[in-house]
């Protein structure tokens, strides 16, 4: 019933930012307040559901693409600063969760990724030990996460990794490294515990 009620005012909610975004979906429904930059290279899919508080940032050349029947939960924050997030399909972004996209962050159908996860496109270099860190730059690294992928709360998926297609990472995982498909993975780092065929 609550859902129903906040649908039908999405509705209504949902008009002023259709003149705002680079495309809006056909009963998308999104609750303010929502923290927005670049909101012309976003776009968001049929059927969105997009919480309040949820985080939404784009610079000069990058883009957002949010996938039809997605939801993203209250206080996930997608950045892509001139790189790009691509979620497909009927994914879940859940509370707390920090996207990165500066190197390029391709997310398939039908994930689901619970709160407090932290996904990665990018790293800091730091060959160099008689330059600071922050001097040295920011390196992109493209990460894929494959179709039908549940990612565990408060997992840390680093830049360059792809995950492949209906794979599980255990709940507190560091990702460093590529997960092949149907695997089921955990710890720290994250490693490949059982295949799921």
């Amino acid at each position: 019933m609550i859902r129903a009620l906040r649908s039908s005012a999405a509705a209504v909610i949902a008009f002023p930012y259709r003149l705002r975004f680079g495309g809006l979906g056909r009963r998308a429904r999104l609750f303010p307040p929502l923290l927005l930059g670049g909101t012309g290279q976003i776009y968001i899919g049929d059927d969105a559901w997009i919480e309040s508080f949820a985080r939404l940032s784009v610079g000069r050349d990058g883009r957002i693409r949010i996938g039809s029947n997605c939801e993203l939960r209250s206080f996930a924050h997608l950045e892509a600063d001139t790189g790009h997030i691509e979620l497909g399909d009927r994914c879940s972004v859940n509370p707390f969760c920090f996207l990165n996209g500066f190197g390029g962050l391709t997310i398939g159908n039908d994930v689901r990724i619970a709160s407090n996860s932290v996904l990665l496109s990018s790293s800091h270099r730091n060959d160099s030990v008689d330059v600071s860190i922050h001097s040295q730059g920011v390196e992109r690294r493209p990460t894929v996460i494959e179709d039908d992928v549940w990612i565990g709360t408060h997992v840390v998926v680093t830049g360059g990794v792809r995950i492949g297609a209906h794979s599980i990472i255990g709940a507190g995982a560091i990702v460093l490294k590529d997960i092949p498909p149907f695997s089921v993975a955990a710890g720290v780092p994250a490693r490949v515990v059982r295949a799921r065929t």
